[in-house]
């Protein structure tokens, strides 16, 4: 009974060394929402003048992004590659390369939380989570694997 019991732990132990925790954002995700804070003020990036196409992929402890915005007529490309940290909910990005060259090398504290098939990313927040007053944006994806 004692070697069936010993079996059992042993198992369900390596069983739990491979999961990831509830809130890896592991996989590739679909930006469906995003949103800036302005003192109060929202400017919604998904809307009539703005049309965003962005994807998120993170695999290990790197992340990428490549996204079009279109503003009015005039489109532009993103993209950006980093590693990352994860504590709980605070998501730590170290950019490495970048669109625009004066964030390589920068550091970026986000809110991370995962809820099922909808990742949200709050950014920037101070070391306890809470978002900038002065200014913040909201970022909403949808999982694609």
């Amino acid at each position: 009974m004692k070697k069936v019991l010993l079996g059992i732990v042993l198992m369900l132990m390596v069983s739990a060394c491979g999961k990831k925790p509830a809130n890896n954002p592991e996989g590739t995700w679909k930006m469906v929402q995003m949103q800036m804070i302005e003192r109060g003020k929202i400017t919604n990036y998904f809307s009539e003048r703005y049309k965003v196409s962005q994807i998120k992929m993170w695999s290990g402890n790197h992340f990428s992004f490549v996204g079009k915005y279109e503003v009015d007529t005039t489109a532009s490309y993103r993209f950006g590659v980093g590693t990352f940290t994860l504590d709980g909910n605070i998501y730590e990005e170290t950019i490495l390369y970048h669109f625009d060259q004066a964030y390589e090398g920068n550091k970026n504290k986000i809110w991370l939380d995962i809820r099922n098939d909808t990742l949200l990313h709050i950014f920037p927040v101070d070391n306890a989570g809470k978002p900038d007053p002065a200014r913040h944006w909201i970022e909403k994806y949808i999982r694609l694997n």
